[in-house]
């Protein structure tokens, strides 16, 4: 037992679970017997002991795997739509829609699934429902389709990490049934969202007791991302942390009177972080952060005298044991970033003892040595996140949490006066609230070149006297050999960004871009903030024009974002806008040594639909064509092929989203691709593209790639040749890819 305990074992253990994100598709169960097989000799045999820890890792990775994979087989098996039964776990959130949130299904078409069987499934609804309800519904199934670049949210990484095998949505006009039990949970959601509907707070309340963050707004989202205070309305280890310790400080008055509750204020405080756990719909998050109070708890309790390394290696252990695909997600790394620094903190010998200076002291490093995890998962930081943290932590830690908590705990016991302590919790979060309105945009980008910049600047800060001279030596020559290096020559790149159902597609030459169409845009969001932006930021290149084909949401949703972000970027459309230039045929400039020449349409219009889509070629010295098309339909291809002599490009961006409407055969006969690119949405409703179309372009010799099955496609070019890359050359043998894509294998 002692050997199974060992740093050893934890390590690889926790390494090994952690490197599941990486491994190819996974055989059947027949490798689960194998395992286990090996597990029984590695525990026997002395030599073989050392593999213990990463065999189990295996085992259990692998015991996950196909359980999910057969729930996967169970969800898809019925033709759909299908009849399901389910349970509510969490309280669902608002979205474009209705509602959405994840669902436990215990029965298909009346058939009650055994507990090993039970899918959860991401559900969209029209009604909300709330955690306690039994609920029935008519629901059309979908595998789990997400857009990959190379930044971006990884919608597919992300369901793996909340245990989703498929994505339903409740069938238009279909029946459904609430079963409507009582759930404490789901009355307290209703009273408090009604006791503050007309509070501007509600969104922050709501996000701070049941984690529900959908009815908080844009702005305030871009607020407190651009305040480094995001950390705070996402439920996580440190409300969980506050809860504990609100628990534990109540129940330390009464661990004086007598010696037997001595341990009264641990268990105190942890009935409070799990009540408040309970209270956020038992979320992977807050899952994660109580079994890490739970494991401190009875650490201290059986008064084990172990290492720190030891107690976080067991902790993190103890983590993924209970929840194998944690490191899936990113709050995983900022969590355990975190603990880790602080615990580095408070282990130094320079660690203050005043509380004020140990508060600075913990913010100042955590924000310092955080800063490569920020700048890795979100290419920038907030350079006020430091003030503003030091402000609001202790603010809504021992002010705003526990009167929440207070006003809670009076709700419950049907005390009088729960209404005016919500009052009060809204009057402490005015200050938050006219802080965010006028909190500057405190958001820096920071490209992949100044990351290691910064990973350099702390490891030769963080060296040893010994070892700085060294360290600086190297980073030196690294820095000097990547200067030196001569790679095969570049001379500009495209991109076709994977943006789902649009089209967006960024040309970049040397340190500057131009954009071809944004993709869409949502209520709170757009394709050009998740993906175009970052992508600019990631590689420290600045935005030179803008050229938008038609006025579609799906290709121009996110103009005003673009505009905003960089003023002085030129606008060409063929629709009359202020502060555009026309997009006409005729028009032809240098950008740089590349020529762009705009092939239709031949006049500006007061609104650009598919029609009117500029078609754009860019050229370089060596050669080398792209043809750009937009929406263009039958008629407008017919009109370009009559009037344009020179088409011939050696990649053509398909018009239309390979559309059966357009790509006829003269354009495609005129220009003559060798590559043909769509950006389309993987299971999109219009079913696109075309199988006749894209058999069409295959028959004349040209070879097909879309989006939605390839994700970003990135074409090289060079003086003498061109290469194309996709983003999912080197993801798509991924298991959990290939599993959720698949749909039933």
């Amino acid at each position: 037992m002692t050997r199974l305990f060992s740093n050893w074992t934890l390590m690889t253990f926790v390494l090994t679970v952690m490197s599941s994100p990486l491994w190819p598709p996974i055989p059947g169960w027949g490798a689960v017997w194998s395992t286990v097989i090996f597990v029984v000799v590695s525990s026997v045999i002395p030599r073989l002991r050392v593999c213990v820890g990463m065999a189990i890792a295996v085992l259990l990775i692998l015991t996950h795997c196909q359980l999910m994979r057969v729930q996967k087989h169970v969800i898809f098996q019925s033709e759909s739509p299908i009849w399901i039964e389910g349970r509510v776990n969490q309280v669902f959130a608002s979205s474009q829609s209705g509602f959405r949130g994840p669902i436990t299904i215990t029965a298909i078409n009346h058939v009650a699934l055994s507990w090993w069987q039970r899918p959860t499934i991401k559900l969209f609804s029209p009604i909300r429902v709330y955690p306690g309800q039994q609920v029935q519904f008519s629901v059309t199934i979908k595998p789990i389709y997400g857009q990959l670049n190379e930044v971006g949210f990884d919608y597919e990484k992300y369901a793996i990490s909340q245990g989703w095998v498929a994505q339903g949505r409740v069938t238009n006009q279909g029946r459904y049934q609430i079963l409507t039990h009582y759930s404490l949970l789901s009355t307290l959601y209703q009273r408090v969202s009604l006791a503050t509907h007309n509070s501007p707070a509600q969104g922050l309340i709501l996000a701070l007791l049941f984690g529900d963050r959908s009815l908080l707004s844009t702005e305030q989202w871009q607020a407190l991302r651009n305040s480094g205070l995001s950390h705070l309305v996402a439920i996580s280890g440190l409300h969980i942390g506050i809860a504990f310790g609100f628990g534990f400080l109540l129940a330390q008055l009464l661990s004086r009177f007598h010696p037997s509750l001595l341990w009264t204020p641990w268990w105190v405080g942890l009935s409070m972080a799990s009540g408040y756990a309970w209270l956020a719909g038992f979320t992977l998050p807050t899952l994660r952060a109580l079994l890490m109070c739970l494991t401190m708890v009875v650490i201290l309790r059986l008064r084990l005298h172990v290492t720190t390394l030891w107690r976080l290696l067991f902790i993190l252990a103890s983590v993924l044991t209970v929840d194998p695909f944690a490191s899936y997600s990113s709050s995983f790394w900022l969590s355990f970033s975190a603990v880790i620094v602080i615990l580095y903190l408070t282990k130094r010998p320079t660690f203050p003892v005043r509380w004020w200076w140990q508060m600075l002291w913990l913010q100042a490093g955590i924000s310092l040595l955080m800063l490569p995890i920020s700048i890795g998962l979100y290419h920038g930081v907030s350079y006020v996140s430091l003030l503003f943290n030091l402000i609001f932590i202790p603010w809504f830690s021992y002010i705003v949490m526990p009167l929440l908590f207070m006003a809670l705990v009076w709700l419950v016991l049907s005390l009088p006066g729960y209404a005016w302590l919500l009052q009060l919790a809204e009057q402490t979060l005015s200050p938050v609230l006219t802080t965010l309105h006028s909190v500057p945009s405190g958001w820096l980008s920071v490209s992949d070149t100044m990351m290691w910049v910064v990973v350099g600047g702390l490891v030769v800060w963080r060296s040893r006297d010994w070892l700085r001279g060294p360290a600086i030596a190297a980073l030196l020559t690294i820095f000097m050999l990547a200067c030196f290096h001569q790679p095969k020559l570049l001379q500009w790149r495209m991109d076709v960004l994977d943006v789902g159902h649009g089209l967006a597609i960024l040309i970049q030459q040397g340190n500057r871009a131009l954009v071809f169409d944004t993709g869409a845009s949502w209520q709170g969001g757009s394709m050009a903030q998740s993906v175009i932006l970052p992508i600019l930021a990631k590689r420290g290149i600045a935005l030179d024009s803008i050229v938008i084909s038609h006025m579609d949401d799906d290709h121009a949703g996110g103009l005003s974002v673009l505009q905003r972000e960089a003023p002085d970027a030129r606008v060409f459309t063929s629709q009359s806008l202020p502060s555009s230039q026309a997009c006409l045929r005729g028009m032809n400039w240098w950008w740089g040594s590349l020529s762009i020449e705009v092939l239709w349409p031949p006049k500006r219009v007061t609104r650009a639909y598919n029609q009117h889509s500029c078609v754009v070629r860019v050229r370089d010295m060596y050669g080398h064509s792209v043809l750009m098309t937009g929406d263009v339909e039958a008629v407008g291809e017919w009109l370009l092929v009559r009037n344009q002599s020179h088409l011939t490009s050696q990649v053509m961006v398909v018009p239309h989203h390979g559309s059966a409407t357009s790509s006829t055969q003269q354009l495609i006969k005129r220009v003559s691709p060798k590559w043909a690119l769509a950006s389309i949405n993987k299971g999109n409703r219009w079913r696109l593209p075309s199988p006749h179309i894209v058999k069409r372009y295959q028959q004349s010799g040209a070879t097909w790639l879309d989006t939605g099955s390839a994700g970003q496609i990135s074409v090289f070019f060079h003086p003498n040749d061109m290469r194309i890359m996709t983003k999912r050359l080197d993801d798509n043998h991924r298991w959990y890819r290939q599993m959720l894509r698949n749909g039933l294998e």
